[in-house]
Order: structure tokens, then C-alpha cells, then sequence
């Protein structure tokens, strides 16, 4: 078997709740790569109408028998709301890093990270955001940020969908 890479949650080893992906130690559970309706939660109206950013942590996780290499990850499928989007960032400190390791954890998922610092950039296909090879058994910590627009229009069902990609 070659490398294989999951998206973990984070916010403790047992963790299964996306609202508390916030960082700290990676779960055992994964999200899936339809990341707006499985990540993060419903916009509500007084967020649609003032705007709304709000942040999430996931881990890239290698589950398989091989170091993945020459890694990316990116948006494969915008938004489908024109009034939001999601942006990733890499956070470089520590990174890759085993399951035990205790990664910046911010208060609420209103608070960007902020130790180390996180660049965010909206990653589509051509311009795919890279990450470090990941070793067998390592992770690599990705923040997502997810931004909707004033006098967002209402929608029902907001999706995007983020990709990894490796040798």
C-alpha cells in the first residue's frame, strides 16, 4: 500500500464534533472533504446579514504505509454560494507531527489562530496551497477560514469541497 491521506478533526483524541475542531491534539475521527456541510455550522441569519468569518483545524493524516510526498491541498470545488468561501492555511510550526502533539487551540470559532502565525490564501486548483511530505503515521495541521459576505442571500445548503493531493 502506498501513502493515505485522511482529514482529521481536531480538539482531542476523541473528538466527533466539527464545532470543536479548534485545534489542540488531532481525533481519531475524520471529516469528509465536503468541508462547508460537514465542518463548519449553519449561518445564521444575523451572520448572513453583518458577515461572518469563522475558523476551523483539521489535520492531513497519513493512515498509510508510505511518506506521501510533494503534498498539497485545495479548494477542488468552490462554494456554491457566491456570498462565502472558504480559505486554507498551513501552520508550519511542528508540522508534520505525530497524534500526541499539542498544536495552538483558539478560544471560539471566532478567533483567528494566532501562534504561529497563519497565512490564509483562497487555494483552487491553480494554485494549489503545498505542505511538508508527510511521514507514515504524521499529520500536518491546516486551517480553514470561512468567510461570508454582509447581506449574504440565504441557501439552504452552502457546499465546497476541499482536495489533498500527493506521490
Amino acid at each position: 500500500m502506498a501513502a493515505d491521506l485522511e482529514f482529521r478533526l481536531t480538539g482531542g483524541a476523541a473528538n466527533s464534533d466539527p464545532d470543536a475542531s479548534l485545534g489542540g491534539v488531532m481525533s481519531a475521527n475524520e471529516v469528509s472533504a465536503t468541508a462547508m456541510n460537514n465542518l463548519f455550522d449553519n449561518v445564521d441569519p444575523d451572520e448572513a446579514s453583518a458577515g461572518d468569518t469563522e475558523y476551523r483545524a483539521i489535520d492531513v493524516y497519513n493512515a498509510g504505509d508510505a511518506a506521501a510526498t510533494s503534498v498539497s491541498i485545495h479548494m477542488s470545488t468552490e462554494t456554491s454560494s457566491a456570498d462565502t468561501a472558504l480559505d486554507l492555511g498551513h501552520d508550519a510550526t511542528n508540522n508534520p507531527h505525530t497524534s500526541a502533539w499539542d498544536g495552538e487551540t483558539i478560544a471560539d470559532e471566532d478567533t483567528a489562530p494566532a501562534s504561529p502565525v497563519v497565512t490564509f490564501g483562497h487555494h483552487l486548483t491553480g494554485n494549489k496551497l503545498s505542505l511538508p511530505d508527510i511521514p507514515v503515521g504524521e499529520a500536518c495541521r491546516v486551517w480553514l477560514k470561512r468567510i461570508v459576505q454582509a447581506a449574504a442571500a440565504n441557501t439552504s445548503n452552502d457546499q465546497g469541497t476541499f482536495r489533498a493531493e500527493y506521490a
